[in-house]
Order: structure tokens, then sequence, then C-alpha cells
């Protein structure tokens, strides 16, 4: 069969080859012309494929098929006992009945503080405390002359507190005595001054009650009440009767809306010929405030009745104060506005200045209007600032002059003007690590006088501060620093109107040794730098001086 198809195939290639062959003799042979050039071209190739293509109708697929047998996990924990919490009892420190502080210093300076209270009681406590320091030293005035310039003050103490069922009530009784020396005389005049002739003494007798709810939240109807006495006395027999009386009512009714009552009253009843007939002034204050987030509104109308010798006068004061919290706990703005009339006592004024004409009582002081504003805030957990800027209107001021009607001029009487008052107030606290704080304050005022030259004995610039240390809780130390800028007191002589009164910085250190629980040594050094500067013209301070004693409690 091969070579059967064999055969075939050499007589079919014989026969296309033969006539091919007689054509090309015969081409040659004859003429050729040409129309147009020659144009070779390529025909299209086509590839036979070599890898042949099975077409089957029959197509078979794979079926799978698979059954799932749920079967539950059990995976094994294994669990670490915990200890069971233990309750454990607050240390609770131990009172004593007792404390006792005793010292002595230089220029005859003794000191003694003795305090005795209950132990520990859920509803009551009672104690009392008795005070002593007195001086006997001498100080140079500016002619050179020394004189006696002691001082004593002595304070005796009745309190009490009884913890009633919603409300807390105290009660307290005590006698002050102090007695001091005019010794700032002129230093111009030629004089010897006894000790008899310059004493003062002032005798201050007084009780109090109060009474006050103690609520948790300000839902409730939270109320206090106070009334307190003092019978007032000096060496030449003025008296005064001090009868004061305040009281306060608030709630909350709307939320996050207070209303609220101020009241008060102050009663005067003296036997000076500055004051010949009773006085009574009356203070009714309502107000409101509410609080947000991010801001706090308070509203208040103050009005204050004043009764002198049968006149009536009334004073009325719009209160307001806003506060906005531009970064929480770090920056809070705020600025206000108030009014309030100020009433002074015999015993206040004493408390102010001992040297003053004696049985002269000032008028009360009428502070019109205050704007202020400012921010405080902190800087950290561990400091704060405050900084506040006001402009006040006052109407009949009180300021210290010197008398010179018995012409040594070592007492003082008032002289008043109509003031407005500029001031700057700064303030920052800080702590240095868990041992040591520092406290920075300063106030700078400006004067505006109607009648008055200067503000008498007022400086322009005060500042404190204060640097405390607790060495391991065993040893502290603190280091105060008190500066008092540039005053002005009263003269009346035609060549010189007034006379400066320079800046003065008193710095004094005090160190404590806590030698046991309940035995301390501590040490006080006074007026470090041993500056004899004026605290009220005429009237310089002691100087340098020493002081060391220890506390112990029984």
């Amino acid at each position: 069969m091969k070579n059967r198809i064999y055969y075939i195939f050499l007589l079919l290639t014989g026969l296309l080859i033969l006539p091919g062959t007689y054509a090309q003799e015969e081409t040659i042979k004859k003429e050729v012309r040409v129309v147009k050039p020659y144009e070779p071209r390529l025909s299209d190739a086509y590839k036979i494929n070599m890898l042949p293509v099975m077409d089957d109708t029959l197509k078979l697929t794979t079926e799978t098929t698979y059954t799932i047998y749920p079967k539950n996990f059990q995976p094994e924990y294994e669990f670490t006992p915990l200890k069971p919490a233990r309750m454990e009892s607050e240390y609770i420190s131990k009172l004593y009945h007792s404390y006792l502080k005793l010292g002595f210093g230089s220029n005859l300076t003794p000191y003694g503080e003795l305090s005795i209270s209950n132990l520990r009681s859920k509803t009551l406590s009672i104690g009392a405390w008795i005070r002593h320091i007195s001086s006997y030293g001498n100080v140079k005035l500016q002619n050179g002359q020394k004189v006696f310039s002691g001082y004593g003050d002595t304070d005796f103490l009745l309190h009490g507190k009884k913890v009633l069922k919603k409300s807390l009530l105290s009660a307290e009784a005590g006698v002050n005595q102090d007695w001091v020396h005019d010794y700032g005389y002129n230093p111009e005049i030629d004089t010897n001054l006894l000790r008899d002739d310059i004493r003062r003494d002032y005798l201050d007798i007084f009780g109090g009650l109060k009474l006050e709810s103690t609520h948790m939240d300000s839902n409730h109807l939270n109320y206090k009440f106070q009334a307190n006495y003092h019978y007032f006395k000096d060496r030449f027999k003025n008296t005064q009767n001090e009868f004061y009386f305040n009281g306060r009512l608030n709630k909350i009714f709307f939320e996050n809306k207070m209303f609220g009552l101020d009241f008060g009253g102050l009663y005067l009843g003296s036997n000076m010929d500055s004051l010949p007939e009773p006085v009574t002034y009356i203070n009714i204050k309502p107000w409101y405030s509410q609080v947000s987030e991010l801001w706090r509104l308070d509203l208040a109308l103050n009005v204050n009745l004043e009764n002198e010798s049968g006149k009536m006068m009334l004073h009325i004061y719009p209160n307001a104060r806003f506060n906005f919290n531009i970064v929480p706990q770090y920056l809070t703005a705020f600025v206000g506005v108030e009014g309030e009339f100020q009433s002074h006592t015999y015993r206040q004024m004493i408390s102010e200045n001992p040297y003053q004409i004696p049985g002269l009582n000032a008028k009360g002081t009428d502070s019109k209007m205050n704007f202020s504003g400012g921010f405080n805030g902190s800087f950290s957990r561990k400091s704060a600032y405050h900084v506040r800027v006001s402009y006040s209107l006052v109407d009949q001021m009180y300021f210290y002059v010197n008398d010179t009607i018995s012409g040594i001029g070592n007492q003082f009487y008032f002289e008043y003007d109509d003031v407005e008052i500029t001031r700057v107030f700064g303030e920052v606290s800080t702590k240095i690590g868990s041992s040591a704080e520092i406290f920075l304050k300063a106030n700078y005022y400006h004067y505006g006088l109607s009648t008055q030259a200067r503000a008498w004995n007022k400086p322009d610039f005060d500042a404190t501060a204060t640097l405390r240390y607790n060495m391991q809780k065993k040893i502290m130390f603190e280091l105060d620093a008190y500066y008092i800028g540039k005053r002005y007191a009263k003269s009346y002589e035609f060549a010189r109107p007034e006379i400066a009164l320079d800046g003065f910085v008193d710095l004094n250190f005090k160190a404590e040794y806590q030698f046991t629980k309940l035995l301390s040594f501590y040490a006080r050094l006074n007026n470090i730098l041993g500056q004899g500067y004026e605290i009220w013209n005429q009237y310089p301070v002691q100087r340098f001086s020493v002081f060391v004693g220890f506390t112990y409690s029984l």
C-alpha cells in the first residue's frame, strides 16, 4: 500500500514540472514590453496548523461531594487564683490635750502660748487658748535719742463647737489686752518723755455665736447666722459697745441657678467725744449666681442704710462679676463692678494704728464704684497665678496725719478726701518638688486726690516674697522678705510741706527642728538687715533681733 502511494506522488510531480520547462524556453525567445515599473509584492502566507484539534461531543464533568460532622471544641483554661482584697484601717493620728510654745528674744521679748482642748469627738469640740508677747527694748530716733518702745499683747479665748443633726453650732468668748507707748515724738524738739505719760492701754472683751447648715449640696436651703459683741475700752475711759450680726441664705432652684440673700447690721454705742450718739448700719444684699462648664455669672444689689445722729442715708450699689474659662484650669478671665459702704469702729482703727488720738473714731468710707478685671489660673499642677487691675472711686477715704497741736506730734488724727485709686495686683505661687514652695505678691497704687497733696502714709508699691523648705519632714526653713515703697507724711512747716519716708526691705528667717513628734525647737531672726525704718512717721521700729524657743505637746 505504501509503495502504491509513492508511485502516484512521483507521477503527479513529473506532470507539474514538465509544462513549466517548455513555457520558459518559449518566453525567453519572445519580446517583452514593460508598461510600468516593476513593483515586487509578497503574497500572504498561511501557516498550516501542525497541532491537531479534537472536537469531541461527549463532555465529562467531575462532581465532588462532602459532609461536615459538627463537633464541640472544648479549650482548656487555666485560671490563676487572685488574692482576696484586704481592707486596711486608716491611720488616725494621735491627739494631745494641750500644746505649749515658749520663747525668748533680744530686746527683752518673752513669748508664751498654751492651747488646751478635748480629744477627738464626733459631736463636741471645746478648748481654751492663751498667748502673751511683750517687748521692753529701746529704739533710736533721728536725733540720736534712745526712747522706750515697749509693747505687750495678751489674748485669752474659750471656744467650742457642737455638731447637731443638720447644722453646726459654734461659740467663743475671750479677752484681749494690749499696751503700747507713744514714743515717736518730733526729733527736732528737745524733750524727755516719761513712760507713764505716753503709755496706752486697750481692753477688748468679746463673745460670739454662729449657726450654719451642714448640707452637702446646694439643693437644700443653706444658711449661716452669726452674732458678735465687743466691749472696747482705752486708758482714758473712752468706751464703745459694738454689736454685729450677719447672715446668709442660698438655694438652687433651677439646675445651676442659685439665689441667695446676705444681710447684716452694726450697732455702735459709744462714750467718746467723736461719737456722742449711737450709730446704726444695716446691709441687705440679694444676689443671683449661675454656673456652666465655661463661665460663671454673679449679680447682686448691695443696699446700705446708715443712721447717725438721727440722719438717715441710703447707699445702693450694683454688683456684677463674670468669669470665663478660656483654658479650663489654666486660664480664666474675669471682669466685674462692685460698690460698698465701709463702716469703721474704734477697735478696728486702733488695731491698724495704735498711736492715734484717744477716743477718735473714723467716718464711714463710701466705695462708690470699683471696676476690676484680670486673669487667674495655673501653669501646672504645682503652680498658680492671679493678675488683677482695678479702678475705684472712693469718697471720704481717711489718711493718718501727725497731730501738731501738742507740739511733739506723737499722735495721729484723720484727714479725708475723695480719691480715685488705680491698683495693679499680681500673685504667683509654685511648688518645687515635694519639699519647697515659693509665694510672690505685689501691689502698685496710684492715687488721684481732690484736696490733699498726697495720700499720706500710703505706699505706692509693696511686695512680699516667701520661701519655705522642708528637709525630710525634720527641719523646716522659712525666709520672708517684705518691701514697702516710698511714702509721704504731712508736715506743717512752711518750708517743708511734706516729709518723704524712704522705702525699706524687712528680711526675716525662721528655722524649726522637729526633734520628736512631741518636741521641736525653733529660732527666728527678725529684721536681718538691721534697718531702722519708720512704720509710721516718727516711729522707727526695733532693729535686728534674735528669738529662740521650743514647742511641746502634752
